[in-house]
Order: structure tokens, then C-alpha cells, then sequence
């Protein structure tokens, strides 16, 4: 049984199963209004509130652009999409599709990755062809994106795996997480110029470590070593996943 699961034929089929998910779920839930609205729009004009007012070339607001971009469309889909299949009874399918559950997560999980990554693309070239940012280190900033993606749609994906089947709920609770991580990782007041409790606040955002890969990525400031900043967005990754594959498998128990 053992060989079975882990044998690459197993994993093969899983995959493609996992992929066929996120395709379908990219194409039905990245035209929601809470995506759009969350996604796409809120982040541009909150960056804009903050950023007009303060001094200095826009050019070294665009990672912090970026990250705000990756963190809010990653982690919308999973939100947005399963209170509608529990609402509708099309989440019970994926439980006797020949997929186990924790693929099917998983594949909800990389739908919003997939998502997040394309939208924050659009940032970034407004910032290198309209600003003038430039990308010192191109392998650093595909890992931040990667990383980050990731990072942030297992956050929406463990959001999302609450038992409820209304949208306006898990959204609620998503974006009650999602500020105070946002207003306390850096991308508006930079680490070095923060109080050290807050510095430590910042700590425990996974948006912090993104933003400050982001930011050495266009050549400025970082605070972190790097390979910091890789190894805490790893670790806040598997942390989401895992906790939200835990509560979705209590959850299937006691349906």
C-alpha cells in the first residue's frame, strides 16, 4: 500500500489530477468579484493611498507593489471558490473522484499560486518598462514569486477550509488575517526603521520575508539574508498546507 502511494506512476496520476483542478478552478473563480475586487483592484489603490504621499521614486515602491499583488490574488482563490462547491454540493464530488484529498487540496492550492504569479507580473513590468526598476538578481525574484505564491495560497487555502458555505463569511475572516499581516511586513514602514516589537511582529508575517526578497531582487535594502527569507516562506507554506489538509480530513470524518 505503502509502495503504491508512493510509487511515480501513483504520483504521476495525482499530479495530473491535482493540475486538471487548478486549471478548472483558474478559469471559473479568477472572474469572482471578491477576486477581482481583492485581487487586483484593492491592492493597486491601497498601494497608491500610502505610496503618493510618501517621498522618492516610485521605482522602489514596485516591490512592494508586487508583493502586495502576489499576497492578495494568491490567496483569493481557495476562499472564493470552495464556499461556492460547498454551497452548491459540488465540493462532495472531489470526495468520491479517484483523486485523495489532499491532491484535490493541493490542487485548489496551485490554482491560486498559478493566479497570484500571473497577476503579479503585471506590476512588475509596469515597473521595469514605465519606472525604470531594474532586476539585479532575476533568479532571486523568480523565487520570491514562486515562494511567495505558494506561501500565500496555502494561507487562502487553510482559510478556505472552513465549513461554511458562504463566500461573505470566509472572505470576512480572510481579509481580517490578511491586514494586519500586510500593514506589519515592511512594505510601507522598512524593518530597519521600525521599534523592535514591531520588528518582531513583522516576524511572524510570511509577507515580510517575500517583500524583502522582493526588494534585494530590484537591487535595494534587505533586511534578512536571503536564504532566510526562502526557508521561513517554505516553512509558513507547509505549515498552512498542512494544517488546512488536517482540518479538511476531520472535517470529511465528521461529514
Amino acid at each position: 500500500m505503502i509502495g503504491e502511494a508512493l510509487s511515480p506512476e501513483r504520483l504521476g496520476k495525482e499530479l495530473r489530477r491535482a493540475l486538471v483542478i487548478a486549471g478548472k478552478d483558474v478559469r471559473i473563480y479568477c472572474l469572482k468579484p471578491p477576486v477581482l475586487l481583492f485581487g487586483l483592484v484593492f491592492p493597486f489603490f491601497l498601494f497608491l493611498a500610502f505610496f503618493v504621499g510618501k517621498k522618492g521614486p516610485i521605482a522602489e515602491g514596485i516591490p512592494g507593489l508586487v508583493a502586495i499583488s502576489l499576497f492578495f490574488a494568491s490567496s483569493n482563490i481557495a476562499p472564493a471558490g470552495l464556499p461556492y462547491e460547498r454551497m452548491f454540493r459540488t465540493f462532495s464530488r472531489y470526495l468520491s473522484a479517484p483523486i485523495s484529498l489532499t491532491w484535490m487540496i493541493f490542487g485548489k492550492t496551485l490554482a491560486g499560486f498559478i493566479f497570484g504569479v500571473l497577476v503579479s507580473i503585471v506590476p512588475l513590468l509596469v515597473g521595469v518598462i514605465g519606472y525604470g526598476t531594474s532586476v539585479t538578481s532575476p533568479t532571486l525574484l523568480v523565487l520570491a514569486m514562486l515562494l511567495g505564491g505558494m506561501c500565500f495560497s496555502c494561507l487562502g487555502t487553510l482559510v478556505g477550509s472552513m465549513p461554511t458555505d458562504a463566500p461573505g463569511n470566509v472572505m470576512t475572516v480572510l481579509n481580517f488575517v490578511r491586514l494586519p499581516l500586510l500593514f506589519m511586513s515592511g512594505i510601507f514602514i522598512l524593518l530597519a526603521d521600525m521599534a523592535g516589537w514591531a520588528r518582531g511582529l513583522a516576524a511572524i508575517s510570511p509577507l515580510t520575508y517575500a517583500n524583502d526578497m522582493l526588494r534585494r531582487s530590484m537591487g535595494l535594502s534587505g533586511y534578512y539574508p536571503w536564504w532566510l527569507d526562502l526557508l521561513l516562506l517554505v516553512f509558513f507554506a507547509a505549515a498552512f498546507f498542512s494544517i488546512a489538509a488536517w482540518i479538511f480530513n476531520v472535517s470529511r470524518r465528521h461529514s
